[in-house]
């Protein structure tokens, strides 16, 4: 799973304002390998990459399917996912739950709201995260590569936001 992880958090590290499908794709394979982590226990690393790629699949389809509906879900669920992992390091499992929940929501509004920053600020998390969370290094060199990536990525993503361009295939179609 190492290299896929890999190339799904450098996508949206760099593509997730760009490229909105990006973003909702690697937040649904982001989520797919959490659900196989946590159901499919003693499972063939394949098993947890398919389910891992299938929740990346579905959450591309939706992006450019249905984008207003790819925006709330996505924020929710990237923002979750981030406040289920902050909250693990200091409540126990049900209690990061619960942040998930209410991280969620917080960031579905966000991304509604102020779709711009909060996308570029989501996938720099997420996709700095999914990468510093699968580097083989000794402590305290993955959340030194955390801290750098989310300020590559918010660097490079945001500048076309402080130039006004709209981002190709990113807002979502008005109904």
């Amino acid at each position: 799973m190492l290299p896929a992880a890999l190339i799904v958090g450098t996508a949206m590290l760099l593509l997730g304002r760009r490229l909105f499908w990006i973003f909702v794709g690697g937040t649904g394979f982001v989520l797919g390998a959490l659900l196989a982590a946590k159901l499919l226990h003693g499972r063939a690393d394949w098993v947890f990459l398919a389910v891992a790629a299938g929740g990346g699949l579905l959450g591309a389809l939706i992006a450019i399917w249905a984008q207003k509906f790819a925006v709330g879900l996505a924020g929710f669920l990237a923002a979750g996912y981030l406040a289920h992992s902050v909250a693990l390091a200091f409540t126990p499992d049900p209690g990061a739950w619960i942040a998930f929940a209410v991280g969620g929501l917080i960031g579905s509004l966000l991304l509604l709201a102020l779709f711009d920053w909060t996308l570029v600020a989501l996938s720099s998390l997420l996709g700095a995260a999914l990468i510093a969370q699968h580097i083989p290094w000794p402590e305290p060199l993955p959340f030194i590569a955390f801290v750098v990536l989310l300020g590559l990525g918010i660097a490079i993503q945001s500048r076309s936001v402080r130039r006004g361009r709209p981002p190709k295939e990113s807002k979502p179609k008005s109904e």
